[in-house]
């Protein structure tokens, strides 16, 4: 098993600018158009920060919109947050709080299983 790091970030090393926006990744054209689609083929589990999984629900999602869209990913996916966020009916969607390390050890691939 391997890991797999794949994010963007401006130059202040961040993804999201200081109101949470993700908007200036737009600038470099559609997803399709770049190298993601590959990256996600080969992916097997996604963990990501609770902005993150807020920003998905609000722009592709779009939970609270009157026509939701399903969650994008059919791999599971650890959502790492302090806070409660709202769950997505059928997603596979673990949500865990603190340090990624008592979660993940790469020579067991189901240790990550709560």
């Amino acid at each position: 098993m391997k890991t797999q790091f794949y994010t963007a970030s401006s130059l202040d090393g961040f993804i999201a600018t200081s109101d949470h926006s993700l908007d200036w990744l737009f600038q470099f054209g559609e997803v399709d158009e770049t190298s993601y689609p590959d990256f996600i083929r080969e992916v097997g589990a996604l963990a990501m920060g609770s902005h993150t999984y807020e920003w998905i629900l609000r722009y592709l999602v779009k939970a609270k919109s009157e026509s939701p869209q399903p969650w994008p990913y059919e791999i599971p996916t650890w959502v790492f947050s302090s806070r409660s966020l709202p769950v997505i009916e059928g997603a596979d969607i673990r949500f865990v709080e603190g340090d990624v390390r008592p979660l993940y050890h790469p020579s067991d691939p189901g240790y990550i299983e709560r």
